[in-house]
């Protein structure tokens, strides 16, 4: 009588303890499941919330390395979106060269003109363009093509700052500006500007935090195999 209980009550331990290994089982992959959705969709919200565009849009300035005559640089712009109006800097050395005029830019066939430019120093020109209407443009091209008379031939020196891009919401675009990340600087009082006095640069998340998240998803999911 002892051995048949004892052999009956191994048998229901045995499956009980059997039944509750796969309920725990099936609950751990279930919050497995949970996890990697929540990761999967936290990272696709990041992504989604961060606009294409975001810190692609490139100004650099095309000029030659040497100079013995009169020659043009040509500040070009890759990747404008709803690009309206803005403004930059050019610095050249006065010795070597002068400023003899600017020209409209283009992007895309659309013909960015030139609002204003005036020197700011014997060594610095600025430069405001401006877009009629509201539509803005989009694409590559150029912003303004500045012309040059040579004094003394040899090295040409320029450096663009100062660099501000504005789109059709008068919000600032996030730029590289000859590889510098653009900062809003405000305009000086001397020369007439365009560009709205309420434009501000948008923030978007960090390509450190999207990486962040990918570690973590890729680490966890490692750690669930194992």
């Amino acid at each position: 009588m002892l051995k048949d209980i004892f052999k009956v009550d191994h048998f229901i331990i045995f499956h009980t303890k059997r039944l509750l290994m796969m309920c725990f089982r099936n609950i751990t992959l279930m919050i497995s499941k949970i996890l990697s959705t929540i990761i999967i969709i936290s990272m696709a919200s990041i992504i989604l919330a961060t606009p294409v565009a975001a810190y692609q849009t490139g100004v650099s300035v095309n000029a030659p390395e040497s100079v013995d005559s009169d020659f043009s640089v040509v500040i070009e712009i890759e990747n404008a979106v709803d690009l309206d109006s803005g403004q930059f800097d050019l610095y050249f050395d006065s010795a070597a060269v002068n400023v003899a005029s600017v020209g409209d830019g283009n992007i895309g066939g659309t013909a960015i003109p030139i609002d204003n430019w005036a020197l700011i120093d014997k060594n610095t020109i600025r430069v405001l363009f401006n877009l009629p209407g509201v539509d803005g443009v989009s694409g590559s091209g150029s912003l303004a093509t500045i012309h040059f008379e040579t004094v003394v031939p040899g090295d040409c020196v320029m450096e663009i700052s100062d660099g501000l891009l504005v789109d059709t919401m008068a919000e600032a675009i996030p730029a590289s500006w000859d590889g510098v990340e653009s900062v809003v600087h405000k305009t000086t009082t001397e020369t007439k500007t365009s560009v709205p006095a309420g434009a501000t640069e948008s923030k978007t998340p960090g390509f450190g935090s999207i990486f962040a998240i990918g570690v973590l998803a890729a680490a966890y999911l490692v750690f669930r195999r194992e």
